[in-house]
């Protein structure tokens, strides 16, 4: 779907600031670096370093910056479409011979190039190297742990959800099929709903689908406009607003703020005439642990920590 998944938030010129936490003026259009969920791995490039990686399962590839491309002189490769959050469009790319990270090596990436300052990152690892693993994270302790996908392992005080694994090759890629978990456990004000994992974004956005399904069922909800910014520089309007019920995996998560709008994600994974949720930051957050097995297209949700959810326009809150 995307060369990185994160999405911030910032409300327009014209829009009523609602409460002080409100981003300012000159915070609109850069990523925030204290993103709830950023978390990154050490990778061995081959260099006199180990760069930052941040995981990103929102991202359909792995991406390298500018910066360490340049450090690394990387032969340029062919341009490449990618599929973004809000928009897609073509991007550089350059040859990699391979990364070390977590016990496994990949040779031959074509990853796509950033600037440095619009990733906030060294570089992200997409689904394309993430897919060959289990990923647990480990909100309360702000640890990745990651091992072979597929590998069975039971753990009490964890929830289920059933996943589905939708196909995805519409990029110019050199692997020719590789899925994003699909959660199918999920019902948003009573409406049944599907929703994926999208680790780099800061705010859940729910799909038009959704908020007119929510708004048949309860009335019209008073929301205001404001733009979100992928990572890699679109902007789009949606619509600011909260739901009274959330549940997920079969855990009552109660009132949630949401943002409400068509991303070109929803239509890159043909989730625009569905109910739909991407499940960011402000969501995961609230479990102490979040396993994605790609290998048992299984997604597990620890327990909830006993505390209110994040403030929707909050630009510097920290990680716990």
């Amino acid at each position: 779907m995307s060369a990185g998944g994160a999405v911030t938030l910032a409300l327009p010129a014209q829009a009523q600031t609602p409460t002080p936490t409100t981003p300012p003026p000159d915070e609109t259009a850069r990523l925030l670096e204290n993103l709830l969920t950023r978390m990154a791995v050490k990778v061995n490039v081959g260099s006199d370093r180990d760069p930052l990686f941040v995981i990103d399962t929102g991202a359909e590839r792995t991406a390298i910056s500018d910066r360490l491309a340049a450090e690394l002189n990387l032969p340029p490769g062919p341009p490449v479409l990618v599929h973004g959050i809000t928009a897609a469009e073509m991007a550089p790319t350059v040859e990699l011979p391979g990364m070390n990270f977590s016990g496994r090596r990949f040779a031959r990436l074509t990853p796509p190039v950033f600037p440095y300052e619009v990733l906030g990152a060294e570089g992200l690892l997409g689904l394309d190297v993430l897919s060959r693993f289990r990923l647990t994270l480990d909100v309360r302790q702000r640890r990745i742990m990651m091992a072979p996908s597929g590998s069975g392992v039971v753990e009490r005080g964890i929830a289920f959800g059933r996943a589905s694994r939708v196909r995805n090759d519409i990029t110019d890629t050199r692997r020719a099929r590789f899925g994003q978990l699909i959660l199918t456990s999920v019902q948003v004000e009573g409406v049944d709903a599907v929703a994926f994992v999208d680790s780099g974004a800061q705010y859940s956005i729910a799909n038009r689908a959704l908020m007119r399904g929510i708004d048949a069922r309860i009335g019209p909800a008073a929301r205001q406009a404001v733009r979100v910014y992928g990572v890699i520089g679109q902007s789009l309007m949606v619509d600011s607003g909260s739901v009274s019920a959330l549940r997920l995996a079969r855990r009552e998560l109660g009132p949630t703020p949401l943002l409400f709008g068509d991303l070109h994600a929803f239509r890159v994974l043909e989730l625009i005439e569905r109910p739909a949720l991407l499940l960011g930051a402000d969501i995961l957050t609230r479990f102490s642990r979040i396993t994605l097995d790609y290998g048992q297209s299984r997604i597990a949700f620890g327990g909830l920590w006993r505390r209110p959810p994040p403030p929707l326009h909050a630009p510097d809150v920290r990680s716990p």
